[in-house]
């Protein structure tokens, strides 16, 4: 049950709503538009100049209203920057100086200063601040307009702050993220911060230089940048002072919960907008009364534009039309192709960024489904996911899963693909926590019968040599891929019984068939398979037999490690658990249910042994043990009772 608000916390939000309203009328009705630029962004107000009441002022109307605006302007400035601090949860700035600011200070540590400073912490409060200044961002510039400064500052803030309260940013990602101009400028501030806090290294980006026409509102994104960098380098500086004046919470955001509040917001924004601009849903409401028309993409070249404007001209059917259409304001958020850029620069930058383990796995399970399909120029996530790769485990799955999907739709040329899978397939694999997801994704790279025969040799090899030192659980996970590979190549049935792989290699006779220590030939018996070779193609497997899964028959638990007489595939997911977790009572490929069903399978006949009188044994070896261990030195001490 929710807690009631206290009263002084309600008076806050009255208050709060209240100036709300007067500066968004204000706003609507044109008043704020020519104060935005110079007080909104922390500029100084202009002096105000001195009259004389004696001359004659003829122009005394206009001058009042000049001196009202820039009083509203400084008002507001004056209300963004408070609530700013309520959303982040910063110290509220103090308008006066000298005097005024030491006893705001002093009073800062006292009884009365904690709690003002514990009510401005609230979660009611911050929510409130935040939807007000979301009302102010879109009545700034009049009807239809969207300050992307302001939200720049605000989202910048939030994702920096380390007061920001978590009904924050429940309010972003459930009321505004899915508005086509807040994704616009959420993406455009999430690249400044990565940017800002990528320690220097150089950002890839998915689009070029500037190239063209409507420079304007190119040039007042990269101003929305500017700012969302400043807020996040005063976060810096600010929590620095901080930590020097006294005791406090901190106001620096670790980087790795940076991260993580970058990977939320990208998260939680559409990964692909409507293919008709028309139908997109914005907060300035410019879309819906088509009040703004698309600019062109900054990185559209001269015969996409004279393309482009063929068209236009086209579909207008008439100088009227064209005329009507002109008179439209055009903006860059109203352009699909410049999301797409946005949303491909903003994922880029943050990968950028060194994640922290829980943030890399989440993002690299994101990339594949909701990243990679709706870049512009994917390619130039085949470094990240290299390097990725090279941190082998899961991690390293799952960057091949990028890598295979970038490989089989993309173009992307890596030759070294299926030796990379097969370096990651060890012993430690069957132990990992998330051991279910890493075999689902091994069992689709191999899904497709065009792999050669040879280097699917080798991974049948590999998960033989692994089923024998392996857990039983792991034991008939290695089995079954080996059925499933099998049957899908039936080229390999031959390894299933090949007796004379070893007698035809010695037979051979070649530089290439010396793989055993001190370059001899492999002699038979010899198992010519190369475990150690990283490289499939080169492990000779194809050369080699099963005879690990005859093996496999003696083990201690043979009836559910050889019991693979279907003609059918295996189901991998009744051994490895629906959707990455043990089904009720336990998977197929669990120590639970190997249990169970050695507990409900019927015995026939019960294992005795009997002994005549006095020929019960009274040691563990007999004296006819050398018998039995022929070849075996045993000393006396073993042998005697």
């Amino acid at each position: 049950m929710a807690m009631a608000a206290s009263p002084g916390e309600a008076a806050l939000k009255t208050a709060i709503q209240g100036l709300k309203q007067f500066f968004v009328a204000a706003g609507q009705d044109g008043h704020l538009a020519g104060s935005v630029g110079s007080t909104a962004v922390g500029s100084r107000p202009a002096k105000r100049q001195k009259v004389d009441s004696q001359e004659p002022q003829p122009d005394a109307a206009p001058d009042a209203e000049a001196q009202y605006r820039q009083w509203l302007g400084r008002q507001y400035a004056a209300f963004v920057g408070q609530m700013l601090a309520l959303t982040t949860g910063s110290p509220l700035p103090s308008a006066a100086g000298g005097e005024a600011a030491a006893a705001a200070a002093a009073a800062a540590g006292s009884e009365a200063g904690v709690r003002k400073a514990l009510l401005q912490r609230t979660a009611g409060v911050q929510v409130v601040a935040a939807a007000a200044l979301m009302e102010c961002v879109r009545s700034e510039l009049g009807p239809g307009g969207f300050s992307g400064r302001l939200y720049g500052r605000l989202l910048s803030g939030v994702l920096t702050g380390p007061g920001v309260r978590p009904e924050v940013f429940a309010l972003l990602f459930n009321k505004y993220l899915a508005l086509a101009d807040v994704r616009f400028y959420t993406l455009a501030t999430v690249r400044a911060v990565a940017v800002k806090y990528s320690s220097g290294a150089a950002v890839p980006r998915a689009g070029g230089a500037m190239e063209g026409e409507d420079q304007q509102e190119a040039a007042d994104v990269e101003a929305l940048a500017a700012v969302a960098a400043e807020v996040a380098a005063g976060a810096g500086s600010n929590g620095a002072a901080a930590g020097s004046a006294g005791p406090g919470p901190e106001s620096v955001l670790p980087l790795p919960d940076l991260t993580r509040n970058l990977l939320d917001v990208l998260g939680h924004c559409e990964a692909q907008l409507p293919a008709d601009p028309t139908a997109w849903n914005t907060w300035c409401g410019a879309a819906e009364f088509n009040l703004v028309a698309a600019a062109a993409d900054r990185n559209e070249s001269a015969r996409l534009r004279r393309k482009r404007k063929e068209q236009e001209q086209k579909e207008a059917g008439g100088q009227a039309a064209a005329q009507a259409a002109a008179g439209l304001r055009k903006v860059v958020w109203a352009n699909a192709k410049t999301q797409k850029r946005f949303y491909s620069d903003a994922w880029l930058a943050l990968l950028a960024l060194p994640l922290p383990s829980d943030v890399l796995r989440k993002a690299l399970v994101r990339l594949p489904g909701s990243v990679i399909p709706h870049m512009l120029g994917p390619q130039l996530l085949a470094d990240f996911l290299t390097h990725c790769l090279n941190r082998g485990g899961l991690t390293g799955m799952l960057a091949l899963n990028g890598l295979f999907l970038l490989v089989t739709r993309h173009g992307l040329e890596y030759p070294q693909f299926f030796a990379r899978l097969y370096q990651l397939l060890v012993p430690e694999a069957f132990a990992s926590r998330n051991r279910a997801q890493f075999f689902r994704l091994a069992d689709l790279f191999l899904s497709s019968s065009l792999v050669p025969a040879y280097t699917v040799a080798a991974f049948v090899k590999r998960f033989a040599r692994l089923a024998l030192a392996a857990p039983p659980p792991g034991a008939m996970v290695a089995i079954a891929f080996i059925h499933n590979l099998v049957r899908r190549h039936p080229a390999l049935a031959v390894m299933l019984h090949n007796p004379q792989a070893a007698a035809a290699a010695e037979g051979r006779g070649g530089a290439g068939d010396k793989r055993q220590a001190g370059g001899k030939q492999a002699a038979a018996g010899v198992d010519v398979y190369d475990e150690a070779e990283p490289d499939p193609a080169r492990s000779r497997a194809v050369e080699s037999s099963l005879w690990e899964v005859e093996a496999l028959r003696n083990h201690y638990c043979p009836q559910d490690l050889t019991d693979r007489t279907k003609t059918a595939e295996v189901n991998l997911e009744d051994l490895l658990g629906a959707a990455g977790r043990d089904a009720p009572g336990g998977a197929a490929g669990s120590y639970n249910a190997l249990i169970r069903g050695e507990l409900a399978r019927k015995l026939r006949h019960v294992p005795t042994a009997f002994y005549g009188l006095g020929q019960a044994p009274t040691c563990l070896f007999g004296i006819g043990v050398a018998d039995d261990f022929a070849g075996v030195a045993m000393t006396s001490g073993v042998t005697s009772c």
